[in-house]
């Protein structure tokens, strides 16, 4: 009669020990994978990579025809990556000829701004830009409203532009 009864204990005990390994090895997985503090993002983190993606919009795409060479460079210490490459090739080929011969120049202000995605060495920075230009040929100022999607990538303390794309109105 007592062997009849004992394997129901021993099974239960079997099913709760593989409920108690089950359990301990889920909550090692969420503490890895959303709670380590090392991983953890806070709401500074997210004001500092706002701060920086709207500063660095305005770096990028505020420059005047006597200043061109100066800001750019400024703007330049403020990216990172193959977009660091493109950016020195672009100002270099297009913008400050421009900004020199045909008296360019433009003031950009970051009318909103919000991140969209913040991990421990990425983010991604949703930013509604104003831009204003003038010309030689075109005085009366032109103001154009962008939307720019800024991915930042965290190199030692500071958070570098990495990315800076337009964002396409969807038709």
């Amino acid at each position: 009669m007592s062997s009849e009864t004992s394997p129901k204990p021993r099974r239960l005990l079997r099913i709760l020990g593989a409920l108690t390994v089950i359990t301990a090895v889920l909550a090692g997985v969420l503490y890895f994978s959303l709670y380590r503090s090392d991983r953890r993002v806070d709401d500074s983190v997210r004001a500092a990579v706002t701060d920086t993606a709207s500063q660095g919009a305005i770096a990028l795409l505020s420059y005047r025809p006597d200043t061109v060479e100066n800001d750019v460079g400024s703007a330049r210490n403020r990216l990172t990556g193959e977009f660091l490459d493109y950016y020195t090739k672009f100002t270099t080929d297009v913008v400050i000829p421009a900004a020199k011969e045909s008296q360019v120049a433009t003031q950009a202000a970051v009318a909103a701004s919000g991140p969209v995605e913040v991990q421990a060495d990425t983010a991604r920075v949703l930013l509604f830009v104003n831009q204003t230009t003038t010309s030689a040929a075109k005085p009366d100022p032109a103001t154009t409203a962008t939307s720019i999607d800024v991915t930042l990538t965290k190199s030692g303390d500071n958070w570098l532009i990495s990315g800076f794309d337009p964002v396409q109105p969807h038709e």
